[in-house]
């Protein structure tokens, strides 16, 4: 079955997706929603739902897709086959929390944050602050960057919060390369963040590895 901009991909139920390329392999491949999506304040969303970068010698790429609905690829791909969603059994333990103040959280939209922060936890009360930058990424980043600040609510440290959001992001059944993409993308370039995106892609292998 051919997948292309006139051929919109329909997903019934979480699936895997396996797709190969029916010309050159791009370096930047995407999935875009085929109808308009909102976000939860009613605007509509960056229309891409799903990106990854490749090189020219990946003519086949498999993909999560959790939420059901219809999409359309950046270039014209056959869909070798859809099953039901793979999501990894194993994963790399999670430390022992430091903290105890899990709630149920509340959102707040604060068009005033700066870009440098698009999100962050007030732990002690449970609200969750995000900003117009935070909008402007793709859901499953969104949904990664959510789970990172949850993580606060039990762990003090950047990089335990870093491996919940992963652990729980994936358990979603949402894609190990865009948990990376969520970090390489969101964080500036210090010495510490480096640090952190080189502790998210270990342990990013280790659960290929498994």
């Amino acid at each position: 079955m051919l997948a292309d901009v006139n051929n919109p991909m329909t997903i019934i139920k979480p699936s895997t997706v396996y797709v190969k390329f029916t010309h050159e392999v791009p370096g930047l491949f995407l999935l875009m929603y085929a109808t308009p999506e909102k976000d939860r304040n009613g605007n509509l969303v960056n229309d891409t739902y799903y990106f990854r970068y490749l090189n020219r010698n990946t003519p086949r790429i498999k993909f999560n897709i959790p939420d059901p609905g219809s999409y359309i690829p950046s270039v014209p791909v056959e869909i070798v086959k859809i099953v039901d969603i793979e999501i990894p059994e194993n994963y790399p333990r999670l430390p022992p929390a430091n903290r105890d103040r899990w709630q149920e959280v509340k959102y707040w939209y604060n068009p005033q944050m700066d870009s440098v922060t698009p999100i962050r936890i007030y732990s002690h009360t449970g609200v969750i602050e995000y900003g117009d930058r935070f909008l402007s990424f793709i859901k499953p980043i969104q949904v990664f960057l959510e789970q990172h600040e949850k993580g606060h609510m039990f762990y003090l440290d950047e990089e335990d919060c870093d491996l919940f959001a992963l652990v729980n992001t994936l358990r979603m059944g949402y894609n190990q390369s865009t948990c990376y993409y969520a970090m390489s993308h969101v964080l500036s370039r210090t010495k510490q963040n480096i640090e952190r995106i080189q502790t998210l892609f270990n342990n990013i292998q280790k659960i290929r590895n498994l």
